[in-house]
C-alpha cells in the first residue's frame, strides 16, 4: 500500500512544500508533531483508532527516508496564499504595543 493511501485510510496528509504531517479530520485539522508515538496517540485518543490499524502509519513515519518538520520549524505561510482546506483558518485580532 502506498503512503498517500496508508495516510489518507486515516485521513492524514503530508503538506509536500512545508514538509509537516496534518490530521485532516474535520474535528482537528491541524498539523501533528511527527513523532510515531504522538502521531499514535493522536489516533488512538481522538479517533479511536485500534492500534494494529495505528501501527501502519507508525511503521511509514519510521520508515520514511526523508524525516517530516514538526509544525513548529514548518515555513510560516506568506500573506495571501491560498487557502488549505486540510488545515483549520484560526483568525486573530491584530495586537498592538503601547
Amino acid at each position: 500500500m502506498s503512503e498517500v493511501a496508508i495516510l489518507s485510510r486515516f485521513n492524514l496528509s503530508i503538506d509536500l512544500q512545508a514538509q509537516v504531517l496534518i490530521c485532516c479530520h474535520d474535528t482537528c485539522r491541524i498539523a501533528l508533531l511527527p513523532s510515531p508515538a504522538q502521531v499514535s496517540e493522536h489516533l488512538r485518543k481522538k479517533h479511536n483508532i485500534p492500534a494494529a490499524e495505528r501501527r501502519l502509519v507508525t511503521d511509514l513515519l519510521k520508515a520514511r527516508t526523508s524525516p517530516l518538520q514538526s509544525p513548529s520549524e514548518a515555513p510560516i505561510r506568506r500573506d495571501g496564499s491560498a487557502y488549505d482546506p486540510n488545515l483549520r483558518l484560526l483568525k486573530f485580532l491584530p495586537t498592538f504595543k503601547c
